[in-house]
Parts: C-alpha cells; structure tokens; sequence
C-alpha cells in the first residue's frame, strides 16, 4: 500500500480516538429504554415493600422523584437520538448523561440512608436492590467510566454511610462490605470499558484500511483497462473475504471481552455459591429464609451458563476430546430429542450405515444436535418435520467453501419459516435472536460456532425464508480406534477421607471456602497463596501429599506450571485443576481417569468434595498420569 494513501499516524490515531469515544456514547444513548425504565419500577417495588412502615409522605415524593429523573433521562435519550449530534459535541452529550446517572444514583442512595431500618427483610432488600443495580451498571455503563462510577458512588456511599452510623460491628462490616463490592464492580467495569474500546477502535481502523484498498482498486482499474474482467472477479472474491474477515473480528471482540470478565465474575459467583449453601445448611429445611438463598444459587448459577456459554463460543474453555463414533452420539442423543421438540414435530433420523469416528469432546457434540434441534424446534411453532442425518464426505462441494479433505458430516434440517439474507449472515453472532424477549439469549447457535471451530469443523448453512434451513457439520474423519467407553472408577472411601491436600488459589475469599468446605468433610488441607508459594510448602511438608487443588490463572506461577514443577519433585501427585477461565485459546485434558481432573468455577461444595473423593480414588486404581495438552496457553495475572 502506498504510503501518500494513508495520513500521518498521529493523527490517524487521534481521529480513531474521537471516533471511538463519540462511538461509545452514541450506544449508551441507544440503549434499550427499558434500562431506564428499571428505575421508577424497581423503587416502586422498594416502597410497595416499605409502605407499612416507613414515612409514606417520604416515599411517595422519593418515588416520584425517581420518576421524573427517569421522564428527562428519556427525553434526553430522545433528543440525542433525534438531532444525531456531531463528534464535536460528544463531550457535552456524555457529561448529561453522566449527570443524569449520578442523579439517580442519588436517589437511591438517598433511599438507602432514609428509609433504612434495623430489620433484616428490610436491610436485606435495601441492600440486594442497590448491589444488583450497582452489577447491572457495570455491564451497561461500563462504556463510559464516569457514569457508573457517578452511578454506583452515589449510590454506595450514602447506603454504607447509614449502615456505619449504627455503630455495631456487624453493621460497619457490612458498610465496608459495600464499599469493597462497589470497587470490585468499578474493576470489572474498566475491564469492560477496556475491551468495548478495543474492539470500537479495531473496527475504525478495519473500515480506513478498506477505504484506503477501495481507493487503490479504482486507480489499477483505471491503469489495466485491459484486465478489467479479472480485476471484476478479484474484486468480488476480495469483498467475500473482508466480509469473513470482519465477521470473525466481531466475534473474536466477544471472546476478548468474555475472557476479560469471566475470570474475576466465576470467582465472585463461586463465593456467592459456596456461603449460600452454607448457610442454607444452617437455616435448616423449614427456615423461610431458605427460599431466597435458593433464588439466589439458581441466579448465579445461570450467570454461570452465560459465562460458560460465552467461553465456549469464544474456544476458552478445558476439553476433553477422544476418538468416537458420530453414529453413536446421535443415538445416546435420540431420547431427549422427542421430548425436547414435541409431539407437533416429526422426526427423522437417517445414520450411516458404518462408524463414523471423529475426535471430539462427546458432551460438547451432545450439545452442537441439542442446540441445532432447538433452533429447529422454534422455527416451527406450528409443526413440521425436522431430519437429521449423518454420512461420509471424501469431497466436500466447492460451494461449501471448505478445505478439501475427508468430513463426517451432520445435517440437521427444518421445514420451518426460514431466514432471509441478514438473518443468515448474524445467526452465529452471539446475543443475536429473533426470538421475543425472554424467550432466548441468542447463545445457542454461537455456542455450536465454537464448539465446532474448537474441534477443527466448519459450519454451512442454506436457507430461504418460508422453506425451512438445514443447518451442516463438517468434523474431519479420523482413522484412529474408536475409544472404550470409560468406566468411572469408584469413589474413595469414607474412611480414606484424612488425605492431606494442598489448595492454591490467589482469591483469598475463594481460597478461604474451598479450605473450609474440604476440612468440613474430614480431610487435612493447607493452603498456598499463588504456583510459587505452593512449591514453598510441598517442600516444608514432611508428610504425603495426596492431593493437589489448583487454580489455573494465577499470577507469579500458574496452575499448569505448578503441576509441572510439583510433578518432578512427587512424581504421582494427583492434581484437580480449577478455573472459570483459562486464559489461553484452548486447553485439553486428556485421560481424566488418571491423576488429573478439572472443575469448572463457579461450583457449589457439593461438586467441590465429589471432585476431590473420585480424582482420590482414581488416583489409588490408577498408576498412569493425565496428559495436559495447551494450544497457545499463557498465565494470565487475576
């Protein structure tokens, strides 16, 4: 590329710079109104619970306050999305909105302070509504820094400062408790604000390079009228590609900010998981306060789904592929099928008539048929006909746009409504949905895209709208034996349960409950603060060490370097690595019947001690070690 074409690199950055502040305030302002709209009802849910027994005349002038901030905000967010303001007044723009948050941060931390009462509902509500709004904030307003910090501070601080005026300790704990919570959601919200304004400036600068090929296409059109028919056919296979290739920057945007958040957000909702059912261990079953523990492991839970969802899509996640018939996962898969698309829908299975082996993750394949059926399933709201088939392609069509090669291929067809061009191009675009709201997260086919593109596949698809889309996987066809299946060894005894077990973990909180849950159920555990540390005390411990629980992200020494290191100075030390988040493209873990294993965060203690006593038993009936296979794998510092 000539070098007159493009201007001088300070300015281009600096042009980029404004375009992507203009870029994030503009999406603010676009946002759903029903964000907005969260306030005035979520406060008059707050008084309809404080009505008894707080001062009406207060909360009837505090609700209608929250209303009319709400009424400007969106008459703001009118304004803006009517008069399209120039980058010139982005400045203005944001600091509106900034004030706009910061009010209704006021207000509620206004409520907080004022209708405040010693009564755990009461503090219990007060508090839950104002940290959910905080949460929330620090995903939609992590755009703009300002805003949630006006936000989340004027709502905090008032609320902490009431509690510290009680003046006990248990009330001054749960003010620092707040504070330490809203500056935890501040760090997560930067990391947002980071990754949202990388992928805005990735995606600038993208469109310049393209303006600028654009412009030499013209002036070589121009100098080879004679190559003018080859210079047409270049030029069309040059579009198909850059639109592949900004396709694939989009979505790997996600995975960076998926990556980003996952790691801090799966220890959080592991702390939150493991104290609730602690406590609701203590409640015992007839506590009505057990009711509302529940709602809140079932929400982190599905935060969890999300989180794991995302990392699956964006191929940040641990594996455990083996050589298998495709044939027979399809059949171990039939049964749920039936129930799962009605009796409304016919199916069809056509299998090929010999094995069909590929390598792959089995429950990661389960879940590519289950979410393609699905899909399927709603396309057809009022019956149809859904066909699945498998079969041996040596040579893919070229439509296909596939490398060449031998594919066992899957094709999961609908005679549902179709979908048009633009639907087509976005359907593996996570968060895209046609569906009504509450009806999908829009993860399902970005979540087969992943798990596909994990496991060295390619996805087709063809569709028409009125006449159904058929959906095709290709999964390279390997030579290797088909694997045994597995059989689980059993469970470590009861009485086995003083084994000496090492934890490694850098989250204090989470290292503080995985200690305490595994000491609960009888075994000896120390704990180390990070890879280095660990190496410390194996070193200083005289006794056996029967087992080690690592997390994998970690900084100083990773988990995967630890259990290098740990394994040449006790060679046979079992190892259960545990990680919301790997940091690295993939990961894979093979031969999980060995001395080695992994545990997704967030878990519950349940999980947690399951884990511990078969990796313990397997350990003792088996003599050869897990393989631990990384593509790319670095630490990350959490």
């Amino acid at each position: 590329m000539s070098s007159n074409l493009l201007p001088p690199l300070d300015s281009r950055s600096e042009r980029f710079a404004e375009e992507v502040y203009a870029e994030r305030i503009r999406t603010l302002f676009e946002a759903s109104p029903w964000i907005i709209a969260t306030n005035p009802l979520n406060a008059a849910i707050v008084a309809a619970v404080l009505w008894p027994s707080a001062n009406k005349t207060w909360l009837l002038v505090w609700v209608l306050l929250t209303a009319g901030a709400t009424v400007i905000r969106a008459v703001l967010r009118t304004r803006y999305l009517r008069r399209a303001p120039s980058k010139n007044e982005t400045s203005l723009w944001a600091l509106r909105y900034t004030v706009g948050t910061t009010a209704v941060g006021l207000l509620w931390g206004a409520a907080g302070a004022v209708f405040y009462e010693p009564t755990f509902p009461t503090q219990l509500l007060i508090i839950f509504v104002i940290g959910g709004m905080v949460a929330g904030a620090s995903g939609t307003l992590a755009l703009h820094l300002p805003a949630f910090v006006g936000f989340s501070a004027s709502a905090v601080l008032p609320t902490a400062t009431r509690l510290w005026w009680e003046g006990d300790w248990g009330h001054i704990a749960m003010g620092c408790i707040a504070i330490f919570y809203a500056g935890a959601m501040t760090l997560v919200a930067a990391n947002s604000h980071r990754a949202v304004g990388e992928a805005f400036r990735l995606r600038f600068e993208n469109q310049d390079l393209l303006a600028n090929l654009s412009a030499m296409q013209n002036s070589l059109e121009e100098a080879n009228r004679t190559l003018e028919q080859r210079v047409a056919e270049r030029s069309t296979a040059l579009e198909r590609q850059t639109e592949a290739l900004r396709d694939a920057q989009r979505m790997e945007s996600v995975g960076l900010l998926a990556g980003g958040i996952a790691h801090d957000f799966n220890n959080l909702l592991t702390i939150v998981l493991g104290h609730a059912e602690m406590v609701a261990e203590r409640l015992g079953p007839a506590s009505p306060d057990r009711a509302s523990l529940e709602h809140i492991s079932s929400a982190a839970k599905r935060g969890a789904m999300l989180v794991r969802q995302l990392l699956t899509f964006s191929r940040r996640q641990v594996t455990a592929p083996k050589v298998l018939d495709f044939n027979a996962v399809v059949l171990d898969v039939q049964p749920f099928l039936s129930r799962l698309i009605g009796e409304h829908i016919e199916l069809r299975m056509t299998l090929h008539p010999a094995p069909l082996p590929v390598k792959a993750d089995p429950t990661q394949l389960h879940q590519v048929i289950l979410n393609l059926a699905t899909n399927a399933r709603d396309a057809m709201p009022s019956g149809g006909r859904l066909s699945i088939r498998t079969e041996l392609q040596d040579e893919p069509q070229p439509s296909d746009n596939i490398p060449q090669g031998s594919y066992v291929v899957l094709s999961v067809q609908d005679t549902g409504v179709g979908m048009d061009v633009e639907t087509k191009r976005m359907a593996f675009h996570p968060f895209f949905t046609t569906k009504e709201v509450g009806r999908g997260t829009g993860l399902g086919l970005a979540t087969v895209y992943g798990i596909v593109e994990e496991s060295a596949g390619h996805l087709a698809v063809e569709s028409e709208v009125g006449r159904g889309s058929s959906f095709r996987v290709f999964l390279p066809y390997v030579a290797d034996a088909i694997n045994d299946a597995v059989i689980a060894a059993p469970y470590f005894s009861v009485a086995k349960r003083s084994a000496n077990i090492l934890v490694v973990e850098d989250e204090p909180a989470v290292r503080e409950l995985t200690i305490r849950t595994l000491a609960i159920a009888g075994f000896s555990v120390i704990g180390a603060e990070n890879g280095e540390h660990a190496l410390e005390v194996a070193r200083s411990f005289e006794g056996n060490l029967d087992l080690v629980v690592t997390d994998v992200v970690m900084p100083k020494l990773g988990g995967f370097q630890l259990a290098e290191k740990l394994g040449r100075e006790r060679p046979g030390v079992p190892i259960l690595f545990v990680s919301g988040y790997i940091g690295s493209e993939s990961v894979t873990i093979e031969g999980l019947a060995g001395p080695a294993g992994f545990l997704h965060k967030p878990f519950t203690r349940s999980e947690l001690i399951e884990k511990v006593v078969k990796l313990l038993g397997d350990s003792a009936t088996s003599a050869s070690p897990a393989k631990i296979q990384t593509s790319n794998h670095r630490n990350a510092s959490a």
